[in-house]
């Protein structure tokens, strides 16, 4: 899961053409995911992913790209259910945003 050392690694190395990357990213498995829940009938979820992709279309700084991740690392907390496919696409979300934290926590200095 995220980690609020996230705040301090965005602040700290996401440029604006990262950030631009990462919103693509971001907004191709997120939309999937709104696209299945409305579909499928998820009303509360889907609401939940439309606030979410939403939040990521006016992202434009390391602020804005840190308020979409505390969001969507509140997923579990919401108290709806997910269809076993929406859940496993709400995983992939959430895994996409896990490895892009992780990308940008890495140490460039750091020789493997």
């Amino acid at each position: 899961m995220l980690t609020a050392d996230l705040a301090s690694v965005c602040l700290r190395t996401c440029s604006m053409s990262n950030i631009d990357e990462v919103v693509k990213d971001m907004s191709s498995v997120v939309g999937d995911l709104v696209v299945y829940l409305e579909s499928s009938g998820q009303p509360e979820a889907y609401a939940f992913f439309m606030q979410a992709q939403d939040r990521l279309k006016g992202v434009d700084d390391e602020e804005q790209l840190l308020e979409f991740f505390l969001l969507l690392s509140m997923t579990a907390f919401q108290g709806f259910c997910m269809d076993p496919f929406a859940t496993m696409m709400a995983d992939r979300v959430l895994e996409h945003a896990q490895h892009v934290a992780h990308t940008f926590s890495a140490d460039d200095n750091i020789v493997h």
